[in-house]
């Protein structure tokens, strides 16, 4: 087998092992991400359930408004990145396959 052969089949053999691979990441990292913003929203139910436990009168207060605005925040970055359509990974230059497998004895 002619050396760029050999090179142009490590290359596309690398191609179709990686590019699977990377999209299983990104799916892996869509669902860690889905699973963050469920369990923001159970923890503003647990926020508010807090907050109603707060004594009014005390010297130093927790302000429950901006850590729910503050989850609110981190839950709709989350959202945004989630809906936003996923670009298929592929290389920015593709080279031209030979063409020639069979080798010619002379």
């Amino acid at each position: 087998m002619k050396p760029s052969i050999r090179v142009g089949a490590f290359a596309l053999a690398i191609a179709c092992i990686a590019i699977p691979l990377a999209q299983a990441d990104v799916w892996s990292e869509r669902a860690a991400l889905a699973q963050i913003a469920s369990e923001l929203t159970a923890l503003e139910r647990l926020v508010n359930d807090t907050q109603k436990l707060s004594e009014n009168d005390s010297r130093v207060k927790f302000d429950y408004d901006v850590l729910m605005k503050d989850l609110e925040v981190i839950r709709g970055g989350i959202n945004t990145h989630l809906s936003q359509p996923i670009n298929p990974v592929m290389p920015s230059r593709v080279d031209a396959l030979g063409g020639e497998y069979t080798e010619k004895n002379q």
